[in-house]
């Protein structure tokens, strides 16, 4: 067990209740993550909460636990552990929480984190964050099979199934490892990609259909519009995943999508085959990974998607 799987376990061990908490909108990664460090903690005979500033996502209820997910206790927390949360403000309304805690964790694997916790454990070459947890307890009594189902859906939805850049042979190893506490694979496979509800099926469609070509034929954006939402009678949870389509269209390196918000705000989500689309987020107050990021923009769905794309084709060399 390494020094700092060391501390960190002590400092569950002595705490008593304890919060953990991801970013708001939640991915696969940050409720897996979130979901598992709590069992892992109740496992150590722990008092713990796990939540997300969020409508609670439903597309993650098939996971061991859920639905104790996002059951808030207002109660006194001497531990805050933070997963997968790049910066402070991203936990939302629980961050008044990780103030009052004596002593508080960050796990995480943004490289653009701070450290703004007591005990920061970053590791920016991590697929995911649930492969950090899993590093941390692997040698430990405390993983079983719920807690190895949830690091499972974890690393597959950061790597996107293992077919993103960050899947290398530690990925295929600790997914490998996990499957030995007996999870059904198949079976949470189908729930993270082939149970869409028809509301996302009909968005889908809609947001193919608003896909326009820029850059020289690299970029590719995306628009989905509160209208769009409302019609399909989705929210912006169900926009997960869509811009895998913008990014898989022959040619383009960088796809974006835009996600119209109430108050003329807009969601960017960036994702990149070799650019650099953490520096172009950030130039917006954003941020991420290198081939994954996003920020949020004010404006009008025109401004919105000239910036951005112009942003990007900078990035890239290219006229927008």
């Amino acid at each position: 067990m390494t020094t700092r799987a060391t501390e960190i376990i002590s400092a569950i061990s002595e705490s008593n209740n304890i919060l953990v908490c991801g970013h708001i909108r939640p991915d696969g990664d940050c409720v897996s993550s979130a979901l598992a460090m709590r069992r892992l903690c109740v496992n150590m005979g722990k008092t713990a909460v796990a939540v997300c500033d969020c409508d609670k996502p439903s597309s993650f209820g098939f996971l061991p636990d859920y639905d104790g997910f996002c059951v808030f206790k207002d109660i006194d927390y001497d531990l805050f552990i933070a997963v997968d949360c790049a910066t402070e403000s991203r936990l939302g309304k629980y961050g008044e929480y990780l103030a009052k805690a004596k002593n508080s964790i960050c796990i995480d694997h943004h490289p653009t984190n701070p450290g703004y916790c007591k005990i920061n454990h970053i590791v920016p070459a991590s697929a995911s964050t649930t492969s950090i947890i899993f590093e941390l307890f692997r040698d430990t009594k405390y993983i079983d099979k719920a807690v190895a189902t949830m690091l499972y859906a974890g690393i597959s939805t950061d790597t996107g199934h293992f077919m993103h850049a960050n899947t290398t042979e530690k990925v295929f190893r600790d997914a490998a490892e996990l499957c030995k506490y007996g999870i059904d694979v198949a079976s949470v496979n189908h729930d993270l990609y082939h149970n869409n509800p028809f509301r996302k099926i009909k968005l889908t469609s809609r947001a193919l259909d608003n896909i326009r070509i820029f850059g020289e034929g690299k970029i590719a954006l995306m628009k989905i519009l509160l209208d769009d939402l409302n019609s399909c009678l989705c929210t912006s949870e169900d926009t997960e995943g869509l811009i895998d389509y913008a990014k898989s269209i022959e040619g383009v390196e960088i796809a974006i999508s835009i996600c119209e918000q109430p108050g003329g705000l807009f969601r960017v989500s960036l994702r990149s085959v070799k650019a650099n689309v953490a520096a172009v987020a950030e130039k917006f107050g954003g941020g991420g990974h290198k081939l994954a990021a996003g920020c949020i923009i004010k404006g009008n769905a025109f401004e919105v998607a000239d910036r951005i794309v112009s942003a990007a084709a900078r990035e890239l060399g290219v006229k927008p």
